[in-house]
């Protein structure tokens, strides 16, 4: 498993996180010009900024958005588990009814367990999506210890930026 590097090149300080489906390995507060190390497995993550904190200039007040922290990957590890066993639950029911003949309670059962998948996706969906700054994709490699950076490009737009390659994750 390599180790992978994450280069703080934005003038605010960031949370930062690798996902799979939930954070699994993240940074807080990562400050401008700071890297942080770890190490991973050799698979595709997504990876996610977020800011630390914004300030509202017009009122004084300061705003913090939320950490990365164990309890948000059992949460969002919950979330999804919850919305996929209501789903299959829903199908499994709908399946069995139609099969037996029950078509009218089949559909009394299975819709609120659909509704109910749904919810957990939309609740997966918005989960701390008011302070993400950027999210991608990433292959972590074999053997190679690769360098990203964290920056602004075009003046304002937010990127994960691949250093050995100069360009774009």
């Amino acid at each position: 498993m390599p180790d992978l590097t994450i280069i703080n090149n934005l003038e605010e300080e960031i949370h930062v996180a690798f996902f799979i489906c939930a954070p699994t390995h993240w940074k807080n507060n990562l400050k401008p010009n700071e890297r942080w190390t770890t190490h991973l497995p050799t698979m595709p993550l997504y990876f996610q900024v977020r800011w630390a904190q914004r300030e509202d200039y017009e009122n004084g007040t300061v705003y913090r958005s939320r950490e990365f922290s164990p309890e948000e990957s059992w949460e969002t590890g919950a979330t999804i588990g919850i919305a996929c066993a209501a789903g299959t639950a829903s199908v499994l029911t709908a399946v069995a009814c139609t099969a037996t003949g029950l078509e009218s309670v089949g559909g009394v059962v299975a819709a609120p367990l659909m509704l109910a998948a749904c919810a957990g996706g939309n609740r997966y969906a918005t989960i701390s999506s008011d302070s993400k700054l950027y999210e991608t994709r990433v292959w972590v490699p074999w053997f190679d210890h690769k360098e990203y950076s964290v920056r602004n490009v075009d003046g304002a737009r937010c990127v994960l930026w691949d250093v050995r390659e100069n360009k774009q994750v």
